[in-house]
Parts: structure tokens; sequence; C-alpha cells
């Protein structure tokens, strides 16, 4: 049920409206069993996050039906796919292959998102992940459990 959002609205950060929509729309992909089992087997020592693993959410390029949505899936899932596998393994030898769709439906329950309102008064910035990124990770948060 959407929230009617009074015109003369203003929040701790100022007025709502107008709402800024950003030309994306989104995934977001939580693990199901077989991830979980997966990440058990991979790491046993590690223990599983306190309350489950969080979902991941992925901005896709706009569509406008269900239909052109799973379409994106079809065209983009092993890349998801395997940024969620990385997420608890770095080895992709220890991952499962070959990777489908119908693999990833198994290991993944995912839920579309045809509006994605930017509420940040800060620019969007784009980062490329990549062993410097990673590195300046490690060294911000002090963990070499990142890779």
């Amino acid at each position: 049920m959407a929230c009617p959002i009074p015109h003369d609205y203003v929040s701790s950060r100022g007025p709502l409206l107008p709402l800024k929509i950003v030309n994306r729309c989104a995934i977001t992909v939580e693990p199901r069993q077989p991830f979980i089992d997966w990440a058990q087997r991979e790491q046993p020592d590690q223990p599983l996050p306190p309350g489950g693993f969080e979902p991941g959410l992925y901005l896709l390029t706009a569509y406008d039906t269900r239909e052109e949505a799973i379409e994106l899936l079809a065209q983009g899932y092993e890349e998801i796919f395997c940024a969620e596998l990385e997420s608890w393994s770095t080895n992709p030898a220890t991952w499962p292959s070959p990777r489908s769709l119908g693999l990833f439906q198994e290991w993944f329950a995912f839920q579309f998102f045809d509006l994605v309102s930017d509420q940040s008064q800060e620019p969007l910035a784009h980062y490329e992940v990549d062993e410097s990124f990673l590195d300046d990770l490690r060294r911000a948060t002090d963990d070499s459990s990142l890779g």
C-alpha cells in the first residue's frame, strides 16, 4: 500500500518532494538454503552472519514489465551469482559450476523493484571494485578477512 506524502511535509533533512528518481530499477538477492549449506562447507570455522545473510542489492537497467525484468536477470544473473559467491569465498574453484539461471533461482530468492528513488543530498558516485579498492578497504577496516 502506497504511503501518501503531504506536499508540505518536511523531514529532518528538508522537504521530501520532489523525489529524485534514478534511471535504474533494482533487484534484491537473498541466499537460500543451498547457498548457506555451501558457505558452511567452504568455511566451516567461519560463523554465519547473525540473523542470516543480508540480501544483496543490484541496480538494473530500467524496465517496464516483469517480463523485461526477468530478461535482464537472464542476461546478467551470472555476474550477480559470482558477486554473491565471492562475498563468502574468493576462490572461484570452490564455486558451483556450471552456474545456470536455474541454479541461481535455487540458490537465491530475489525481488524486483521498478522504482528507485535517491534520498540522499550527496551526488551519486561509482567505484571500481578492484584489488586497489579492496586494499584500501582492508586498511580502512583493518580486516584482513576481506580476501
